[in-house]
């Protein structure tokens, strides 16, 4: 039998991985499988990871978080119909996937990025992330994510700096407007 692969494990091979590389694409491809490791092991769900704030839409959890706000780790509840606008992170991100499905929307923008306020996105690919599955998001990556079932998902989210400590940004798709996006943390 396995052991269980704990949050303190996982937090130790983060801070080995990160310690020895800041090349994304390595990063994806060394947290990408310890991340479906812990999103599948399951021992660190509590049920207080499923409760969202009605308003937000979704509840984020703090699982661990570096003293400097690097290297943080998230459990995040989406309630079901909702989701977030389309985003970026500031940092690079891991999700997985790890209880319901979750719809994920890439966009690449199509404005030459002169304006601060402004942003014209297009969608570039679209696909739903179940449990164990990974998304990997590069820094200056846009998606959205929505839950479009009847029950509270869960995912677990991998950020090189916690999203409320970079310059992170919302996008209105009807208007184009680019704002600051700050989550309210549970």
């Amino acid at each position: 039998m396995t052991a269980a692969y704990s949050i303190d494990r996982y937090i130790e091979d983060l801070r080995e991985i990160s310690r020895g590389s800041s090349d994304e694409d390595e990063i994806f491809r060394r947290v990408a499988p310890l991340a479906t490791r812990l999103a599948e092991d399951r021992t660190w769900l509590v049920e207080k990871y499923y409760t969202a704030d009605p308003v937000q839409g979704f509840g984020v959890h703090v699982l661990h978080e570096e003293p400097d706000h690097t290297l943080a780790v998230m459990a995040v509840a989406w309630l079901p119909g909702r989701g977030t606008p389309p985003h970026d992170h500031g940092t690079w991100a891991v999700v997985a996937g790890v209880e319901g499905n979750e719809r994920n929307i890439r966009y690449k923008r199509v404005d030459d990025g002169s304006r601060p306020d402004f942003a014209e996105l297009q969608v570039k690919h679209e696909f739903v992330a179940r449990p164990g599955d990974v998304v990997c998001i590069k820094n200056g990556g846009i998606h959205l994510v929505r839950n479009e079932t009847d029950s509270v998902t869960v995912s677990l989210h991998t950020y090189g700096k916690h999203v409320n400590h970079t310059n992170r940004s919302q996008y209105d798709l009807e208007s184009n407007r680019k704002q600051d996006f700050i989550v309210k943390i549970e």
